[in-house]
């Protein structure tokens, strides 16, 4: 019995030295972990937030916070179009290749609510920032924009030019802005059954953009655009129709330059004469898809203030277009472009996606523009009027070949007669990573 109760001393005496040396080894422990806290708090542990996580898709290279509120998404737009011109007013242009757009994308999102977007453009041999702008999403029904953007006025200019059914926009989008700075309310409503935006900007000219104001006046634009089928799945969901418009003044900004389909500058202004007074445009707009067809109908109307001497007078110029289009591979048309059912595989018999597309419309000048004397109808069209028909094959998501023929008729602009048809085949190469 002795002996036994001496094993157990000596068991007991063995577990308080255990114990002690745990306390020993744990207090050390600490003391290690305070010193280095700063490297640790780095690190992930299963109480801190979830780590982050890079990806990659058909959107882009995406770089994203665990907890959801820091996003950043990098793509690029890449487009190489050639250009041949035939007829006999073709002498004076030039074929070629050229890069038409080169746009690195870069967008996201900070703390949650503001989302931001920058595109720059180094196509054509010039570097120009396009898209700068951020924007506030934290109330349900409206948001605020900030920055250098699409005003909003045109239906085919507020369509990416990725998802254009042709290569180059239609004669509407001559008479609306490319880009401005300014500030925007807009947002959905009804279920999202009606679109708003209405915007201050600084101004520029027709179908152009700038980093900076000419002047101290500003430009009111706002659209209203609905799709009241849209919730619902039916031969109608398909149907939007709107109006923007714009109004201020003009004072100071240069004249504008109106281009052809094939890029080529038809209407020029007379010497001496000057954009004066106020400018105000209109744009009514529909389209309607179902299945794999699709149509957008598009007038443009601007009266703006010109002046040479001491004439100042305001003049009108009109834009329309209607465009037809068809996917002849059944897939869906919308305002963006389609995803094709099975992407470029040969080897497993997948095609893309191919469509159809035809387009007409026309640009005039209210006729005074010459008994004013500010532009000369031996030297510029009193209008022009498009066809234009073309090929869309989809590889995949993410990469298109485009096939264009337009030819743009012309009424005056020479001494006793017509200037000659532009006419100009057009293929595009093109890579939307975004």
């Amino acid at each position: 019995m002795v002996e036994l109760r001496k094993r157990i001393d000596e068991l007991d005496q063995r577990l308080r030295i255990a114990d002690r040396n745990r306390e020993i080894q744990a207090e050390a422990d600490a003391a290690r972990a305070k010193a280095t806290a700063p490297v640790n708090s780095l690190l992930p542990t299963k109480d801190s937030a979830a780590p982050g996580s890079v990806a990659a898709d058909t959107t882009g290279f995406t770089i994203k916070s665990g907890d959801g509120n820091f996003l950043l998404k990098i793509g690029a737009d890449l487009q190489v179009d050639t250009r041949s011109y035939s007829g006999a007013g073709s002498g004076s242009f030039t074929d070629g290749m050229l890069l038409r757009r080169i746009r690195p994308t870069f967008s996201g999102t900070v703390y949650k609510y503001v989302d931001y977007f920058f595109r720059p453009d180094f196509g054509q041999g010039s570097t120009i920032i396009y898209d700068a702008y951020m924007q506030l999403n934290y109330f349900r029904h409206i948001n605020l924009r900030v920055g250098k953007f699409k005003p909003p006025v045109g239906l085919e200019r507020l369509q990416s030019d990725d998802d254009t059914s042709f290569v180059e926009r239609g004669l509407p989008t001559l008479l609306v802005p490319s880009r401005d700075i300014g500030f925007q309310l807009g947002g959905d409503l009804l279920k999202r059954r009606v679109n708003y935006q209405v915007g201050v900007f600084n101004g520029v000219v027709d179908n152009s953009l700038s980093d900076a104001a000419v002047g101290s006046h500003h430009d009111y634009a706002g659209r209203v655009f609905l799709t009241p089928f849209a919730p619902n799945e039916n031969f109608l969901s398909g149907l939007g129709i709107g109006i923007g418009a714009t109004g201020g003044s003009v004072d100071g900004l240069g004249l504008p330059s109106y281009k052809t389909f094939g890029q080529n500058t038809f209407f020029s202004f007379a010497s001496g004469v000057t954009e004066a007074g106020h400018r105000t445009r209109l744009a009514p707009q529909a389209y309607y898809y179902v299945g794999p067809f699709g149509v957008m109908v598009e007038d443009g109307l601007t009266e703006e203030g010109l002046q040479k001497g001491n004439v100042r007078r305001d003049i009108a110029f009109r834009a329309w277009e209607t465009e037809f289009s068809y996917i002849l591979t059944g897939e869906k048309k919308g305002f963006a472009s389609p995803t094709p059912r099975h992407s470029f595989d040969p080897s497993n018999h997948g095609w893309g996606a191919v469509e159809l597309a035809v387009r007409t419309g026309e640009f005039s000048a209210d006729h005074s523009i010459f008994s004013y004397g500010f532009a000369s109808p031996t030297a510029t069209p009193r209008s022009a009027r498009e066809w234009v028909g073309g090929v869309n094959w989809y590889l995949n998501r993410l990469v298109r070949i485009s096939g264009d023929y337009g030819v743009t008729g012309f009424e005056g602009g020479l001494p006793g007669g017509s200037r000659i048809a532009e006419r100009v085949l057009i293929f595009r190469f093109q890579l939307n990573f975004i």
